[in-house]
C-alpha cells in the first residue's frame, strides 16, 4: 500500500526531498525566517493532516498522506 501511495505522489509532485526543501524555503520567506528544514516540513504536514482527521477521522487520504510524510521524514533524517 505505501509503495503505491509514494509512487502516486512522486508522479504528481516529484521527488519528496526536493519538494519539501522548496516548501521550506517558501515557508521561511513567508515567515521572514530561515528556511524550514525538509524534515520540519514533513512534521508540519503531519500536523495539518492530523488537524483534518480530527474533523473527519474516516478520511483515508489523510491517513495515507501521514504514512507518506513519515516515510519521507525518516528517509531524510536517516532513521
Amino acid at each position: 500500500m505505501i509503495d503505491k501511495i509514494l509512487e502516486d505522489r512522486q508522479e504528481q509532485y516529484g521527488d519528496a526531498g526536493v519538494n519539501f526543501a522548496t516548501i521550506g524555503r517558501m515557508w521561511g520567506a513567508i515567515l521572514h525566517t530561515d528556511d524550514i528544514t525538509p524534515e520540519e516540513v514533513a512534521l508540519m504536514m503531519v500536523a495539518v493532516k492530523t488537524a483534518r482527521l480530527i474533523q473527519n477521522p474516516t478520511h483515508s487520504d489523510s491517513w495515507d498522506d501521514i504514512i507518506g510524510y513519515v516515510h519521507h521524514a525518516r528517509k531524510i533524517v536517516g532513521a
